[in-house]
């Protein structure tokens, strides 16, 4: 216990910014599940230390699953769980939000960008651990995490449920929910997971926060200390008609065929289904562009408020992912609509902060680091993203920026850009078919494509990762074949422009399985049959990789097939979750448990069935996401969500977030934190 206790203490020796508050009311153990280096890269978990120990009866700390010295490609620590590919390869890497097989976007502030490494840890945690038998600790205090009043995950990835697991097998507290006692802490899960599909850890968890941290931390916080027992918290939580899932207190029925037939709250006064709670102290971003383009100052001004809460690094921690550089989120959600894209969907109406709060967080970090990421999932849509470039160019920042939108990429963006010395710059075709680009709703064409790259090619930037996916609905080996057309164009242009400027670079595909995510218009669709995928997979990384000046990074079909489980399960998957952790393989566990993984991955879902994530309202109406659906099937475009008064289109927003919106429009409402007399 002595080595882990003082590797705890050497990295909060190199860090700055952590807090350790004794004799709280209340104590938080804030965990994410995965190790420290891709943790601390994470702004919604960031942001949630900060908002817990900004109120004074809590005292939050941090937990994660041990660092292992082991290496992968790139030199960056996993842990056992990640080298098998439970918590995905790429999550280190910020790359886009609305990537398809990592929820990136998480709150809205989960990436983390390029280029960054992490430094070994100088024990092996992981085998310290196992060898002294010594409870999970937290980071600050390095106190047994079963000792804190609340256990709070903050999962960005369905496919750390398995690390979930395995923290609270560490920690000495009962993995399910049914049998822990009073003495338990309160088990909290939050983060992008919480209203992606909960269900497969939902038997592991007390309660489930459904929508966006600023908002339901707070609350929390209030409800908890507002009641006496445990069952009275989650009762009163689950009465809360939107923001908490208590699974608990939900009675799960299924159909002969194996289907869902129903969820049936088990009280009075609790919803049947729990709707999420989202942040509106950010404006939305289409009202403030037209607001902006019509010259309304007075709407403008209302726009942007003071109290904009712009999640941003809080700890300075070097030996993070990203550790070198300042990240603020500088906006939420996206307009464009990409039916693949959970991020995109989940995080309607799409809202930004403003130029001014992000300047002012960048100017209090710039004594500390010349380097900035602008964390968004759709980084030029902010209306005000020159005024920004602009600010953060007098400040010296180098700027860095997750994937762009091929066809949002602006001239002031890439000088930016080239002034930084980023050497790459990540963009997003997709796929190499127009058809299919249409299928999926991304309204760009192959010359488009090109040209946008050129452009990035005649600055100097002759490096283009570029975001692929593999096996999307209605895909042929024709749509494959364009894939690889389309990638020896952009070669040959790269190479055009090298020639003048008397070097090359290289274009880096990075082909990824497609994975059917929930609460979008995919979500129906089974993913790709393995042994297919495979194929798919290999016959593209092959020809791509007969082509000079080309770099292929692949994804395993297993691994997509993995994140299915995760993402399309249901409760019943959730033994499975908890014989893998335990016997630290996912086949031990299929085998251990007999579950059939291809009933919730393989096959088309009837728009009649109950899925399993519709518990959670997220405000898009089954009619949109069907009519999405079916014109998926005819390879017909929908244009980007307007943001405009009165708009009903898809259900999230009956109007836009003006001074006319109704009192009764709860997911664009704060909560309030209530006031609570010192003790």
């Amino acid at each position: 216990m002595k080595k882990i206790v003082e590797s705890y203490r050497q990295k909060l020796a190199r860090e700055e910014g952590w807090v350790l508050k004794r004799g709280a009311d209340l104590r938080i153990a804030l965990c994410y599940p995965n190790v420290y280096a891709i943790g601390m890269a994470n702004l919604g978990f960031q942001a949630m230390y900060e908002i817990f120990n900004n109120i004074p009866e809590v005292s939050c700390e941090r937990g994660f699953l041990p660092d292992s010295v082991s290496r992968d490609r790139g030199d960056r620590v996993r842990s056992p769980a990640v080298r098998k590919g439970f918590s995905g390869k790429r999550a280190l890497a910020y790359a886009r939000a609305s990537d398809t097989k990592l929820q990136r976007a998480s709150s809205g502030y989960d990436q983390a960008l390029p280029n960054g490494r992490a430094t070994a840890p100088q024990l092996d945690e992981m085998s310290e651990y196992e060898r002294t038998r010594t409870p999970l600790l937290s980071l600050e205090s390095q106190t047994p995490l079963r000792d804190f009043d609340v256990i709070a995950f903050s999962i960005s990835f369905e496919t750390d449920y398995l690390n979930l697991a395995r923290m609270l097998q560490m920690s000495g507290v009962p993995v399910w929910a049914k049998d822990r006692t009073l003495h338990d802490p309160l088990i909290v899960m939050g983060g992008a997971a919480s209203f992606l599909n909960p269900e497969p850890i939902a038997d592991f968890t007390d309660v489930i926060g459904v929508g966006e941290g600023e908002i339901l931390g707070p609350k929390l916080i209030d409800i908890i200390f507002e009641n006496e027992s445990k069952d009275e918290v989650l009762l009163a939580l689950a009465r809360q008609g939107r923001g908490f899932y208590v699974p608990s207190l939900y009675e799960v029925s299924y159909r002969d065929d194996g289907t869902i037939a129903a969820y049936a709250p088990a009280a009075a006064e609790i919803p049947a289904r729990i709707g999420r709670a989202i942040s509106a102290e950010s404006p939305k971003e289409g009202s403030l562009r037209r607001a902006i383009r019509r010259g309304q100052e007075d709407i403008v001004a209302q726009l942007k408020r003071d109290e904009v809460f712009a999640p941003s690094t809080t700890i300075w921690a070097p030996q993070a992912e990203m550790g070198d550089r300042f990240l603020v989120e500088i906006s939420r959600g996206c307009s464009q609509g990409c039916r693949f894209c959970w991020a995109g969907y989940n995080y309607w109406p799409p809202r930004v902060v403003p130029a001014r709060d992000i300047l002012a967080k960048a100017k209090k970090w710039r004594t500390k680091t010349d380097k900035i990421g602008l964390v968004s999932t759709a980084v030029c849509d902010h209306p005000e993203i020159s005024q920004i470039l602009q600010g953060l160019r007098a400040m010296d920042y180098r700027i860095s920026v997750s994937s762009l939108r091929l066809d949002q990429i602006s001239d002031e963006l890439l000088d930016a850009l080239v002034e930084s010395r980023d050497q790459q710059i990540a963009v997003a075709p997709e796929t190499g078919s127009d058809r299919l680009r249409r299928v999926i709703n991304k309204n760009l064409t192959n010359d488009e494509i090109v040209d946008i790259c050129g452009a990035v090619f005649d600055r100097g930037m002759l490096t283009v990762k570029l975001y692929l996916m593999v096996g999307l609905p209605t895909e042929t080996d024709e749509d494959l074949a364009e894939m690889i057309t389309l990638v020896e164009r952009i070669k040959d242009r790269m190479l055009e422009a090298g020639q003048r400027l008397g070097r090359a670079g290289k274009i880096i595909p990075s082909l990824n399985g497609f994975v059917p995510k929930p609460n979008t218009p995919f979500q129906w669709e089974p993913i790709c049959p393995e042994k297919e995928l495979k194929r798919r997979l290999k016959w593209v990384c092959k020809n791509l990789a007969r082509i000079p000046n080309v770099e292929v990074r692949v994804m395993s079909a297993r691994i997509a097939h993995e994140q299915a489980l995760f993402s399309s399960g249901d409760r019943r998957i959730a033994p499975l979750i908890e014989a893998a952790a335990r016997l630290g393989n996912l086949n031990a566990g299929l085998r251990e448990t007999q579950i059939d993984p291809e009933f919730h991955t393989s096959r088309a879902r009837s728009y009649d069935e109950i899925l399993p994530w519709e518990i959670v309202d997220a405000g898009l109406s089954r009619e949109f996401m069907q009519r999405e659906h079916e014109r998926s099937q005819e390879a017909r475009s929908t244009a980007p969500c307007p943001s405009v008064n009165q708009c009903t289109r898809c259900g999230v927003c009956p109007t836009t977030w003006l001074a006319e919106a109704p009192a009764a429009l709860v997911q664009l409402q704060a909560f309030a934190t209530a006031t609570r007399p010192a003790v």
